[in-house]
C-alpha cells in the first residue's frame, strides 16, 4: 500500500431496472459533467447506562447505512432518464403521473423483477479502473434539476441507495389435481448482515 493522487477520470453512468421497464437491460444513462459525489451516511445508536449519565454512552451500536449520490449529466439519453424518473415514482407508466401512495418500491420481489422499481446504478471508471455498482437505488427527495434554455441542459440528479431486502416470501401448496389450491404470504425475518450496499462488479 502506498499514497498517491487518486484520479477517477470521466464517469459514464449506466443503469438497469425492472424487467417490465424500458431499462430492463443495462442502458447508458449518460456522462457526468464533472465529479460524481458519493456520500455514505453511517447510522449509530447510543446505548445508555445510569452510571455513565445522560451524555456519554458506554457503548455505541452500528445501525446500518445508506448512500447519497449527486451527479450532473451533460451528455445523456433522455428516454433512459425519463425511465429512471418513472421507476423512482413507484413505477408510473406515464411520465408525470403518480403511482399510488404506499406502493412498495421493491414490490416484495427480487432485483430486476417485474414489480421491483429499484435501479442498479453503475458508475464506470475507465481511467482509475475502480467502478462502483449500487444495486438498489432510486432518485430521491429533490430528485433532479432540469434547466430549460437555449444552451445544453445540465441535469442534476440526486440518488439514494439502500441495502434492500424483501420482506415477503410466497408459499404455495399444490393439490393432487395439479392445480394451485392456495397461495399465502408470510413474513420472513430480514437479515441485515452481509446485505449489499455497493460492490465493484458491474451489471451485464
Amino acid at each position: 500500500m502506498a499514497r498517491d493522487y487518486i484520479i477517477n477520470g470521466e464517469t459514464l453512468v449506466k443503469v438497469k431496472g425492472s424487467s417490465s421497464s424500458s431499462i430492463s437491460t443495462l442502458s447508458e444513462l449518460g456522462l457526468a459533467e464533472k465529479e460524481v459525489t458519493i456520500s455514505p451516511r453511517f447510522y449509530h445508536s447510543e446505548m445508555r447506562a445510569d452510571d455513565f449519565g445522560p451524555n456519554i454512552p458506554p457503548e455505541v451500536m452500528w445501525m446500518l447505512a445508506d448512500v447519497q449520490i449527486a451527479m450532473t449529466l451533460v451528455h445523456f439519453d433522455r428516454a433512459v432518464l425519463e425511465a429512471c424518473i418513472s421507476e423512482s415514482m413507484g413505477g408510473s407508466t406515464f411520465g408525470g403521473f403518480l403511482a399510488g401512495a404506499g406502493t412498495p418500491m421493491g414490490g416484495g420481489g427480487v432485483r430486476f423483477g417485474a414489480a421491483n422499481r429499484y435501479i442498479s446504478l453503475n458508475l464506470l471508471s475507465p481511467v482509475l479502473d475502480k467502478p462502483w455498482r449500487f444495486r438498489t437505488s432510486y432518485l430521491s427527495e429533490m430528485p433532479l434539476d432540469w434547466p430549460l434554455g437555449t444552451e445544453k441542459s445540465l441535469v442534476k440528479l440526486n440518488w439514494r441507495v439502500i441495502p434492500y431486502a424483501s420482506p415477503l416470501v410466497l408459499q404455495s401448496s399444490v393439490g393432487t389435481t395439479g392445480l394451485e389450491e392456495s397461495v399465502t404470504t408470510s413474513a420472513q425475518e430480514l437479515k441485515s448482515s452481509r446485505t449489499a450496499l455497493w460492490d465493484r462488479t458491474l451489471d451485464t
